[in-house]
This record gives C-alpha cells, sequence and structure tokens, in this order.
C-alpha cells in the first residue's frame, strides 16, 4: 500500500513517523459484518428483514461465516439503516458496538498481541476479515501515536458516519484490552459538529474538534506499549496463521450445499427441509434454484450426509439404533435400519461386526 498522505501541518513538517497502515476497502465483505449495525436497529425496534431485502442480501447470510456481499449492497444497507435511525450520532452509537470477539479468528489474534500496538495492527492487515472501507493509518509523533482515517469517493455522503464508527471502535477496542481507564489525548473530526456533543464528550471524555482538517484519535505512546491481558506469542502465530488461510478462502464463491451440509452436521436430530428452509429465511423455491446451479438438490444432500454420520455413530460404538436413527432424523431405529441396509447394503449390525472385527 502506498503511504497515506500526512494527517496535519505538524506531520507534514516532518515531525510525525509513518508506522502502518492499510486500505480496508474490498469489493466483497463478510455479511456478518453488519451485525454492529443490525444491534442498533434491534435496539431501536425497527424491522430488519425489509432493508436487507431492499439491499438483495438474505436474512441468513448475517449468521453464515462464510456469506459475502458486495460493497455495493453493504452500502444500499448502510443508508436505509441511517434514514430509518434518523439518529445524529448514529456513527457514535454503532461504533460502541464493536469488539475483539466481533472479529471472529481475526479478534482471537489480535487479543493474543504482545502489545496494544500490534493488537491494533493485526486487524488492518487482514481486511477481508473486517469490514473496513476508508484507509487508515497510525503515525507516531513525540510521545504520541495516533490513527488518521482517510476517506474516499466510494463511501460517498456516509464518509461521516465510517469515519465515527471507526474512531469510536478504535477506542472501543483499546478500553476492551486495557480497561475503561483508557482515555485518548484528543479526537478530530473533520465534518461538522452534531447539534449535541453530550454524547460524543461522554463517550471520548478528551478534547474534541469538529470541522477540523484531518480525522485522528490520538493515544500517548504509553498505551500502544501496553501488553494486551492475554498476549501469548505462541496464541497469536497460531491464529494469525489461521487468518491467513480464512483469507485465501474468501476468494472462494458461497456454496449453498456447503451451507446445507453443514446445518445437516451440527444440528440434532437432523433437520428437515422445511426446518431448513426456515432456518436460512429462504422460500423453498429460491433454495432449490441456488441448488439446482449447483447441480444437487436437498435430498441429495441429506442422504449423503445421513450416510456419513451413521457409519461414523456405528463405528463408534456405545449407542444403540434408536440413539442414532434420532441423531439422523428418522422416526424409529426400524426405518433407520431400512434405509441404512439401501444405502450400503449391510444390516446396522452387519456393518457394526465388521469394522469390530477389522479393528482386532
Amino acid at each position: 500500500m502506498r503511504t497515506p498522505r500526512a494527517p496535519s501541518d505538524r506531520a507534514a513538517s516532518g515531525k510525525a513517523e509513518y508506522l502502518y497502515g492499510n486500505t480496508m476497502l474490498r469489493r466483497q465483505r463478510l455479511a456478518y459484518g453488519l451485525a454492529p449495525v443490525i444491534a442498533v436497529l434491534e435496539r431501536y425496534r425497527h424491522a430488519i428483514s425489509p432493508l436487507l431485502a431492499a439491499s438483495g442480501i438474505p436474512r441468513f447470510a448475517i449468521e453464515e461465516p462464510s456469506y459475502r456481499i458486495l460493497f455495493d449492497q453493504e452500502l444500499v444497507f448502510i443508508r436505509s439503516a441511517l434514514a430509518v435511525l434518523q439518529l445524529p450520532a448514529a456513527g457514535l452509537e454503532v461504533g460502541r458496538e464493536y469488539n475483539l470477539a466481533l472479529f471472529g479468528v481475526l479478534g482471537l489474534a489480535a487479543s493474543c498481541a504482545p502489545t496494544v500496538r500490534e493488537l491494533f495492527r493485526t486487524v488492518p492487515s487482514y481486511p477481508s476479515l473486517a469490514w473496513g472501507c476508508i484507509e487508515q493509518a497510525v503515525w507516531r509523533e513525540g510521545s504520541e501515536e495516533y490513527v488518521a482515517f482517510y476517506t474516499n469517493d466510494q463511501v460517498g455522503d456516509c464518509a461521516p458516519f465510517f469515519v465515527e464508527r471507526d474512531i469510536t471502535a478504535t477506542l472501543n477496542l483499546f478500553r476492551q484490552t486495557l480497561g475503561e481507564q483508557v482515555v485518548p489525548v484528543s479526537v478530530r473530526f473533520a465534518h461538522s459538529p452534531p447539534s449535541d456533543c453530550v454524547a460524543y464528550e461522554r463517550f471520548f471524555r478528551c478534547p474534541l474538534h469538529f470541522s477540523d482538517t484531518v480525522n485522528e484519535i490520538r493515544f500517548a505512546r504509553a498505551v500502544w506499549d501496553a501488553a494486551p491481558p492475554q498476549a501469548n506469542p505462541m496464541a497469536y502465530r497460531f491464529f494469525i496463521n489461521q487468518c491467513r488461510r480464512l483469507s485465501t478462502v474468501m476468494d472462494e464463491p458461497l456454496s449453498y450445499a456447503d451451507v446445507i451440509r453443514v446445518r445437516l452436521r451440527t444440528t440434532t436430530p437432523m433437520p428437515s427441509l422445511g426446518s431448513v428452509i426456515e432456518d436460512l429465511h429462504l422460500t423453498a423455491r429460491t433454495l432449490q434454484r441456488r441448488l439446482q446451479e449447483e447441480r444437487t438438490d436437498f435430498a441429495t444432500l441429506l442422504r449423503e450426509v445421513r450416510i456419513e454420520r451413521a457409519r461414523e455413530l456405528l463405528a463408534r460404538g456405545g449407542m444403540h439404533n434408536d440413539e442414532i436413527a434420532h441423531y439422523l432424523g428418522f422416526g424409529d431405529s426400524s426405518a433407520f435400519s431400512r434405509a441404512f441396509k439401501s444405502w450400503t447394503g449391510q444390516s446396522p449390525y452387519d456393518f457394526r461386526r465388521d469394522h469390530d472385527d477389522g479393528q482386532q
């Protein structure tokens, strides 16, 4: 990435040193990144489904780890949400919803970093696993280090919202790591002040500047040097490697068949088509069309996973046929036994016997 322009007159004069940064905007995004906005919408009792539908985002996408949406869809949803909320401090409210757990394995990696400086550096290092859309860079100047935020044409009139959200989220992550006593040296916003700054003053508890030339939040160097309570070099490297792999997976297209397989494998008893449709907030016709595009159907996937799990459970031992039948979604053990024999040519009893003989 290019070194960003100096964020202030003092930086331009050579007193500030650029440390690191990244351009966060990616065309494809994890749908779960909308969760903080949805949390605020639900707090104010606004319906979520119409806003998602208007953005072309299925309801189940928010809870599906691998579901990606386009930034254009996210922006449509954000604009719709802001229009519904009508909150002058929407960026502040949404930003306060951010915490390390929200970032999944990326948050785990960050929490194990050796210093807060590295904790903060970790998140923008994997933009495909985060949800930023404006550039950010960390600078050092004397006894302070600060994060500068740079807007772009893609965010358009939502720029003030994203700046407030990201600056607020930054402080929230610092306080989650080191405690509520963390207070910035100062916070600056390039956009005009809201009609009422009380909420901002209560949250930031430091000098606030609006209509400035920059967007930035400053902290004393001692804050950046502090070690997170969970700092662990080995765990940090382990989770970073997971982040690298997940970033690669982000380039692969979403498979509805894999989404169905996961739900069949992890739900007890194994769900019916009706239950899956309800869980995914889809119509039967939509799901059927999606699976047809992948050259499969629900019955094929159900049979595939049932065979896989039946073999695993029978080989494991210690479970009666009626228990396995319940797990696989059959009405009784007789129905399970008939199905298993049709799949494999063996009864559950014969399969167990052959497996046990092979283990001896």
